[in-house]
C-alpha cells in the first residue's frame, strides 16, 4: 500500500512557506514503509525573482530548467527521488502516482527521466509571479536520510527571497571573454566532403534527406558560468525554449532552441516541421528579401514537407485526426525557418512514450528513411551526438510539454563544445550548408568575442 501526502500552503513571505514545509515534513510519520510523500506549496512574489539566478545558488544535482517557448511559464529542479533509463517505466510511474518527471532521451533514444527531490513551477499572471513548489521523499530508503535532504532542499528556497529581478540581474551579469577555437570535429573540407556523400547516397536512392552536424570546442580563459550563459541567451535569442541540463557539477548540457517535439494537453497533441533555413542580418531589406525567396524556393519547401509527411505518418497510427497548417517563417537572431505547425487529436490510451518513440527522432535532425539516415550519420560523423538534437522536457498524466535540443552546447569549466546541423537533400551546395551550420551555432558563440 502506498500514502500519498499532499500539504498546500498558500503564502505571501517565503520565509513563513519554508519554515511551515519543514514543520510538517518533521511533523509527518508514515505508516507506510513504500509512501512516496509529496509536499506541494504555492507562492505569489511581488517581486519578481530569477529561477536560474536561484539555480546558479544550488549545489544538489542533477538540475534541471526549461523555460517555455511559448508560453510565460518556466520549470526548475534540483536533486533527484527515483531515476529511471526506460521510457516506459517512467510513464508506468507517471500513471500510477500522477506526478511529473522531467528528463528525455538522447538522439539515440537513451531514455533519463526522473522525479525531483525539489521541483518549481513559475507562471506569470496578471503580472505576478506564482510558484508552484513541489517536494518529494521516498519513504522506500532511509527515511531520516530522505527527511533532512528534503529539508535541505527547502531551506535552498530562502534564497529566493533576496532574488529580485535587480539583484539577480546583477548576479547573472555574463561578461562576454574571448574564446578560441581548440577543434572542430571536422573542418570545413571533411564537411563538405560528407555532404558529398549524402548527396551521392540521395542519387543512389539510398536516402530522401540526412541531417549532418558538426562539433566544434571553444576554451575561454576563465570558468564559463552555465546558468549565466543561459541567462545571457534568453535575453538575446528570443522566440526559443531555452534549457539547462546539468547531471552533476562536472558538465552542463545548454541551449536555445526553436524547436518543439510536441506539447500534450489530454487527448491534443501539437507538433511542427521546422525545416528549411535563410540567413538573418542587421538589414530589413534583406532580411524580407530571404524571406521571400524562402517560402518561394522549391527545395527548402520540399525539404519541409518531408518532415511534415515523416510526422504525420508516424503519428497516424495514434491519432484521430491530424491538421496540418499552412507554411509560415520562424524568425530568429541569426537565421529564419519555413515552419508548419501540426496538431492532432490522439486516440484514448495514448502516452507520452508511445508520442516520443513515435516522433523522436524527426526526420528535421535525422532525416529519411529514419534507419537509413540514422545508420548513415553513425558511419559518417566521428562524434557521438549524445543529449545533442535529443528532447527535454516535462511529462505529466494531464500534460506534457519537449523541445528538440539543437542550437546547444556542453559546457565543462573553460571549455565549450558546440553544435550544428543542416538537413541534406537533393539540390544542396555543399558551401552554402557549411555556411548554414555556421551560423546556427553563432546564436550561442556570439554570446562570446573571438580570438
Amino acid at each position: 500500500m502506498t500514502l500519498i501526502l499532499t500539504v498546500i500552503f498558500k503564502q505571501n513571505l517565503m520565509e513563513n512557506l519554508c519554515a511551515g514545509l519543514i514543520e510538517q515534513i518533521n511533523a509527518h510519520q508514515s505508516p507506510f514503509h513504500s509512501a512516496l510523500q509529496h509536499f506541494h506549496a504555492s507562492v505569489n512574489l511581488s517581486k519578481k525573482a530569477e529561477l536560474l539566478a536561484w539555480l546558479k545558488t544550488q549545489e544538489i544535482y542533477p538540475q534541471f530548467y526549461l523555460n517555455y517557448r511559448d508560453d510565460p511559464k518556466s520549470v526548475v529542479s534540483v536533486g533527484e527521488v527515483r531515476c529511471f533509463f526506460d521510457e516506459n517505466l517512467a510513464q508506468h510511474f507517471v500513471n500510477e502516482y500522477n506526478f511529473p518527471l522531467v528528463g528525455g532521451l538522447t538522439f539515440d533514444k537513451k531514455a533519463q527521466f526522473w522525479l525531483p527531490r525539489l521541483l518549481i513551477e513559475s507562471e506569470i499572471k496578471n503580472d505576478q509571479q506564482q510558484l508552484s513548489i513541489h517536494l518529494y521523499i521516498d519513504n522506500t530508503q532511509d527515511l531520516a536520510a530522505e527527511r533532512q535532504a528534503a529539508i535541505n532542499a527547502v531551506k535552498s528556497l530562502e534564497k529566493f527571497t533576496a532574488l529580485s529581478t535587480e539583484t539577480s540581474q546583477h548576479s547573472m551579469q555574463f561578461a562576454p571573454q574571448k574564446i578560441q577555437l581548440l577543434a572542430q570535429k571536422a573542418d570545413q573540407l571533411m564537411w563538405e566532403n560528407w555532404v558529398k556523400l549524402a548527396l551521392n547516397a540521395i542519387k543512389q536512392g539510398e536516402l530522401i534527406k540526412v541531417v549532418l552536424a558538426n562539433e566544434s570546442e571553444f576554451s575561454a580563459k576563465q570558468t564559463i558560468d552555465a546558468a549565466a550563459f543561459l541567462a545571457e541567451s534568453e535575453k538575446q535569442n528570443t522566440g526559443c525554449y531555452h534549457f539547462l541540463f546539468a547531471p552533476t557539477a562536472e558538465w552542463t548540457f545548454v541551449g536555445s532552441t526553436p524547436e518543439r517535439l510536441y506539447a500534450r494537453q489530454a487527448n491534443q497533441l501539437k507538433t511542427e516541421a521546422l525545416a528549411g533555413t535563410a540567413a538573418v542580418t542587421d538589414d530589413a531589406a534583406q532580411n524580407q528579401q530571404q524571406q521571400d525567396w524562402l517560402l518561394n524556393d522549391v527545395k527548402n519547401d520540399h525539404e519541409n514537407l518531408f518532415v511534415v509527411q515523416d510526422i504525420c505518418d508516424n503519428l497516424a497510427p495514434y491519432a484521430k485526426q491530424i491538421d496540418v497548417s499552412d507554411v509560415e517563417i520562424k524568425r530568429l537572431r541569426q537565421v529564419q525557418h519555413l515552419r508548419r505547425r501540426i496538431s492532432a487529436e490522439l486516440l484514448p490510451a495514448v502516452t507520452d512514450t508511445t508520442c516520443l518513440q513515435a516522433i523522436h527522432p524527426t526526420a528535421a535532425i535525422s532525416g529519411l528513411p529514419q534507419q537509413s539516415a540514422v545508420q548513415f550519420l553513425q558511419k559518417t560523423e566521428n562524434f557521438d551526438r549524445s543529449w545533442y538534437a535529443g528532447t527535454l522536457g516535462i511529462m505529466a498524466k494531464a500534460q506534457a510539454e519537449f523541445c528538440v535540443t539543437i542550437r546547444s552546447a556542453f559546457i565543462a569549466q573553460n571549455k565549450i563544445r558546440v553544435f550544428a546541423g543542416a538537413g541534406i537533400v537533393a539540390g544542396s551546395v555543399p558551401l552554402l550548408e557549411w555556411q548554414e551550420i555556421e551560423r546556427k551555432a553563432s546564436g550561442l558563440l556570439s554570446l562570446f568575442s573571438k580570438e
